[in-house]
């Protein structure tokens, strides 16, 4: 009897163990709330000029081998400071079905920015570029789980999503 009790409590410590190591929301987060630690969104970066024409429409697209490599922009709002921990991004078809998805670590995100922080107040922008299969036919979505510790040290996570919209220019002949 003690040792199916001794054997009980150690599977009861591992659970709750390895529940701590889950990243929240451990209250629900909505971007955007009354007071998100963060809000995020995904957008493509902004097309300036193509000839004599003035375009502001967000270009996604496949490239002709079948791969997204960006590049496509994250805007994180903080309400406090944050660090970021890791960014898992993702292409969803029609069906929302996975296609293929690209994950950052905080080292990635270092790497790539300088830091993970985020400043309370601020917003700042993450252009990432990534290696992504699109699939048989254009991808729908775009989304990303951001995990990240606030400023008290709780671990949080948000996701979000945007569509997939590409933008085809056909420039005239002169």
């Amino acid at each position: 009897m003690r040792r199916l009790c001794t054997t009980g409590l150690a599977a009861l410590a591992v659970i709750v163990l390895a529940a701590c190591d889950n990243w929240g929301p451990h209250e629900s987060v909505a971007s955007p709330s009354d007071d998100p630690s963060l809000a995020a969104a995904i957008r493509a970066p902004l097309l300036q000029t193509l000839g004599q024409e003035d375009f502001d429409q967000a270009r996604m697209a496949c490239s002709g081998n079948g791969r997204f490599t960006g590049p496509f922009d994250i805007v994180m709002t903080a309400g406090q400071d944050v660090d970021l921990h890791e960014v898992d991004v993702r292409l969803l078809d029609e069906a929302q079905k996975f296609l293929d998805q690209d994950d950052f670590s905080a080292e990635d995100l270092a790497q790539a920015f300088g830091t993970t922080v985020v400043r309370g107040g601020s917003v700042r922008t993450f252009r990432f570029h990534t290696n992504l299969s699109c699939g048989r036919s254009q991808p729908k979505f775009i989304e990303a789980d951001i995990r990240f510790t606030e400023a008290s040290g709780r671990r949080n996570s948000i996701s979000i999503s945007s569509p997939f919209e590409s933008v085809l220019v056909v420039r005239g002949g002169s």
